[in-house]
């Protein structure tokens, strides 16, 4: 009789457990393969183990994972899962299943990685941080209640991260919403400590501070107690269980992205021990303790450096020991580093190397969305500008928006960037769940027109804007060819790199066109974040990315108190201009009307009332011209090709905790 490939299997499983020394090696270091329970049998139990681990309902240690992994793609889910039950059916399966098998797997060829994202960055404090770099970081040092995987189709999903599982809304009597997180069993920091419910009501009330002060403070404006917090006069309605299980957090009302928030960097735990009264707790490798994948071993000017968590709650999927994150902002430098096989990702490409890009690494270069606009704002105060009213500078900086041409920058930007009329980006969608935001802003006009053909109609209207202003001011003449006499100099700041720099240089050479004299001051990246945070500039490089996909995201970090406000919005000669209009009522104040309108938003719980709310608040911020959008932001990157399993968000996030070299 003829032997199926099961009936062989089992009979030499049957043979090798009557061998004392097969039993003495398989206790200690071997396990079946598929015997995910370790109780030396392989059968649907196992199926159902695997299927609750796919579904972040437990997880598995280093030496069930590497058994469960019973198709070697050093993942395990269903389709594991499915293996083995089809094995317990007698089907055939075409892997080893039932048989030892060495829990220590060979690791991948290169067990570490070198991606480069830029320069050193502002922050790597997940409350203080506002910027991309240092999220991508963040993400990889750090674990929220929530996270994002990539699915099997290739969709990015929200999953329980410390929480056991996403919870559900509950209304409470009062009208709010309370949302009650279970943590998982045996959650640990970097060096080993217990990690509980108490940390995230300690964490998240710190970030809320007004003694921090943190820029995306105003970001946990949703949560019940949020007033009091952000004023130093209470805390958050946010609670540990007494054992630290269960962490519970009450809002003012149910927000559709609240689980994406839970996401967020700004929402992740920091240990308190090590925070408090160690303002200097970020810089050494020492004190830099996280809960993520990876743990940081070395912090210096010239780079980080992760290594594996052993303590991860999901350790065993992360598959790279150490992850090298080289500082440069040299986008020449950092693209050699690349060709030379150093750098096995870099986030950043100089747009005059694209041809030979395209030419010789088109299978590597990717190009994917993003929610996000890159735009030029002005200082609302600027002191070059001081001469001029309120109303006068808004209509200046209409006429310096109007004067860019939009097309051009994009299509000699390429990376598939396309020009931008409105500051919500593409992507963002709009209360019907299907139609762009977008789409349908300033009655589906955009702000201005992005087409070729209509330039020229656009410095038209900037020559008539600047016209009314010499009039009314006397400060400067406007000449019969449209060029400007007397106009005061005016200074661009950007941060270094090639694409910035060539954008400043070819508004410089717009505005020379018509008399006007722009100066540009490039800086080193932290540099450039504090000067434009602190409002000491006329205009700037600047470029926002969504938090989560809601057009509000784009929208409340303008009020006046937002920790990421630059245009400086109800501040100095600003906070008393009553140029505004809010319920009917003119005459208001920034505070009196954007503010309180935001806060409406925010509170509303009409779908369709607060995406026409939401519509207005632009309207109202692209009225002031102090936001100049230049093109919808896509995220364009290289990697080698040998690194796989990395995935990135429309955030601008990248993950590779799960990564490794082939």
């Amino acid at each position: 009789m003829k032997l199926s490939k099961r009936m062989l299997s089992l009979l030499i499983c049957l043979l090798m457990l009557a061998s004392a020394t097969f039993v003495a090696s398989a206790s200690s270091a071997d396990l079946y393969l598929g015997d995910a329970n370790e109780d030396d049998s392989v059968n649907v139990k196992d199926a159902t183990l695997i299927q609750k681990y796919a579904a972040s309902l437990l997880q598995l240690s280093d030496e069930q994972f590497s058994a469960a992994d019973v198709n070697d793609d050093r993942k395990v889910n269903v389709k594991d899962a499915t293996a083995i039950q089809k094995y317990s059916a007698g089907i055939e399966t075409g892997f080893p299943i039932g048989l030892p098998q060495n829990t220590e797997k060979d690791p991948p060829a290169d067990t570490s990685i070198t991606v480069c994202l830029g320069s050193y960055p502002e922050s790597i404090d997940p409350a203080l941080n506002s910027a991309i770099d240092g999220s991508t970081y963040i993400v990889h040092a750090f674990s929220g209640l929530v996270g994002y995987e990539k699915s099997e189709s290739g969709a990015l999903k929200l999953i329980p991260e410390c929480a056991q599982e996403l919870p559900k809304a509950v209304e409470l009597e009062d009208g709010k919403v309370a949302y009650k997180f279970k943590l998982r069993d045996g959650l640990k920091w970097s060096d080993g400590s217990p990690l509980t419910a108490h940390d995230f009501v300690y964490a998240w009330n710190r970030a809320v501070s007004p003694e921090l002060w943190a820029d995306y403070g105003y970001m946990f404006d949703v949560i019940d107690g949020y007033e009091d917090a952000a004023y130093g006069e209470g805390k958050l309605n946010v609670e540990a269980s007494d054992d630290g299980k269960y962490f519970t957090v009450v809002l003012k009302s149910d927000v559709p992205y609240f689980l994406e928030l839970c996401a967020f960097t700004t929402y992740m735990p920091v240990k308190q021990e090590v925070v408090e009264g160690n303002e200097d707790w970020t810089a050494s490798a020492k004190t830099y303790i996280g809960n993520g994948p990876y743990k940081v071993t070395k912090i210096a000017d010239d780079q980080f450096v992760m290594e594996k968590n052993e303590y991860y709650h999901n350790s065993a999927a992360v598959k790279t020991n150490k992850i090298i994150w080289p500082f440069s902002e040299n986008d020449d430098y950092n693209y050699e580093k690349f060709c030379n096989g150093d750098y096995h990702f870099i986030d950043s490409i100089p747009y005059n190397r694209m041809d030979e890009v395209n030419k010789q690494y088109s299978d590597l270069y990717k190009v994917i969305g993003q929610l996000g606009t890159y735009y030029v704002s002005f200082n609302v105060n600027a002191e070059e500008l001081s001469m001029f009213t309120q109303k006068e500078q808004e209509s200046i900086r209409k006429a310096l928006s109007l004067l860019i041409d939009r097309s051009y920058i994009a299509s000699e930007m390429g990376y598939g960037a396309k020009p931008a009329n409105t500051f919500v980006p593409m992507g963002v969608i709009d209360a019907d769940g299907v139609t762009e935001f977008m789409n349908n802003a300033n009655g589906g006009e955009g702000y201005f027109s992005i087409y070729a053909n209509d330039y020229q109609v656009n410095c038209r209207e900037a020559v008539t804007l600047l016209k009314e202003v010499a009039r009314s001011s006397g400060e400067f003449t406007v000449n019969a060819d449209g060029s400007v006499s007397g106009f005061p100099t005016i200074t661009y700041i950007t941060n270094e790199g090639v694409g910035h720099e060539y954008i400043a240089e070819y508004m410089q050479s717009v505005y020379a066109q018509y008399g006007i004299d722009m100066r540009i001051r490039v800086m080193e990246w932290n540099t450039f974040l504090d000067t434009r945070w602190s409002g000491n500039y006329t205009f700037a490089r600047n470029g926002w990315l969504a938090d989560y996909n809601d057009p509000i995201s784009f929208l409340d970090m303008w009020m006046t108190y937002a920790g990421n406000n630059d245009c400086q919005f109800g501040w100095d000669s600003h906070a008393d201009y009553a140029g505004y209009s809010y319920n009917g009522k003119d005459g208001l104040t920034w505070g009196e009307s954007y503010d309180m309108l935001i806060s409406e938003i925010k509170s509303s719980k009409d779908t369709e009332k607060r995406y026409e709310l939401m519509h207005k608040a632009e309207d109202m911020l692209m009225q002031t011209g102090a936001i100049c959008p230049l093109y919808y932001y896509t995220d364009d990157f290289l990697h080698s090709k040998d690194l796989e399993n990395f995935f990135a968000n429309p955030l601008g996030f990248k993950y590779f905790m799960y990564a490794y070299c082939s």
